[in-house]
């Protein structure tokens, strides 16, 4: 809570030197004169404390974008994005701990609200059982990702031709995660619900 109005007015006339020529009656020119800067001070701690909601990127509202400038966001420029994701966005790249393993890409995700599952396929070596799949050599180099709840997110041959060819949410996900791949390392998109 902050102070009122009167409270910074007796606040401000405190502050003033005592003696004759520095009356504090309420009704003199010099209390007014006071009262007069009062609301500012008011306004000011009022605007103060709505900056300890802007110091976190999870709480923030009035400076989003100066958080967006500070992490270096937007990283894929994919069109216009609602408010809670480029929050969501800010709030994930503020707080990323460090590490591409396959754990670390699927909790990249569902921090920006996707669900995914990444998969490291290692090639067939004498060490492994008998069952253990046949994989060509370019899956040595390629992770996975199943993405679980995007719909249409590639464009067919049975669309029209204003169709976008990715949709904007598997391009957002797709240019994310293309940030912060492996050097050499690839990753195959494997959209669940649209297969």
């Amino acid at each position: 809570m902050g102070h009122s109005v009167e409270q910074w007015t007796n606040s401000i006339v405190a502050q003033l030197p005592r003696g004759v020529l520095w009356q504090r009656e309420t009704s003199l020119d010099l209390y007014k004169y006071a009262a007069g800067y009062a609301p500012r001070l008011e306004a000011a701690e009022i605007s103060a404390e709505g900056l300890l909601l802007e110091m976190r990127p999870e709480t923030t509202v009035q400076l989003l974008e100066e958080w967006e400038e500070y992490l270096g966001l937007p990283e894929c420029n994919t069109g216009k994005q609602t408010f809670e994701s480029r929050r969501d966005a800010v709030t994930e790249k503020y707080y990323r701990k460090g590490g591409l393993q396959t754990w670390n890409i699927e909790k990249l995700a569902a921090d920006l609200g996707f669900d995914i599952e990444v998969q490291e396929i290692f090639p067939h070596h004498c060490l492994r059982g008998c069952d253990y799949p046949l994989y060509e050599e370019k899956y040595r180099h390629i992770l996975r990702v199943s993405v679980k709840g995007i719909n249409q997110a590639y464009a067919t041959c049975l669309d029209d031709c204003l169709t976008p060819l990715v949709s904007e949410t598997a391009a957002i996900l797709e240019c994310t995660l293309n940030k912060f791949k492996m050097g050499g390392k690839y990753y195959e998109y494997v959209y669940e619900d649209s297969v």
